[in-house]
């Protein structure tokens, strides 16, 4: 089963946007990357998905997950 997972993409106009993974509109955007960030990483919070942080070029930044996570770090058990 695919994993729901929200994205801080680019937007067309300058500015940044959150949209859900498959979604063709943004569910907010923001003019400054950081304020997109929080907000996606409460989103994502609350819906227990990934979040992937794009950079400017479209490529993927960095990758949180928020939630049951298939691949849980060594340390925790």
């Amino acid at each position: 089963m695919a994993r729901k997972s929200h994205h801080v993409v680019p937007s067309k106009d300058g500015g940044w946007s959150v949209k859900k993974s498959g979604a063709e509109r943004a569910s907010k955007s923001f003019e400054k990357k950081d304020d997109a960030v929080k907000y996606g990483r409460g989103v994502s919070k609350n819906a227990g998905s990934e979040l992937y942080i794009h950079k400017k070029d479209g490529t993927i930044q960095k990758k949180d997950s928020h939630g049951n996570d298939p691949c849980p770090p060594k340390d925790k058990k």
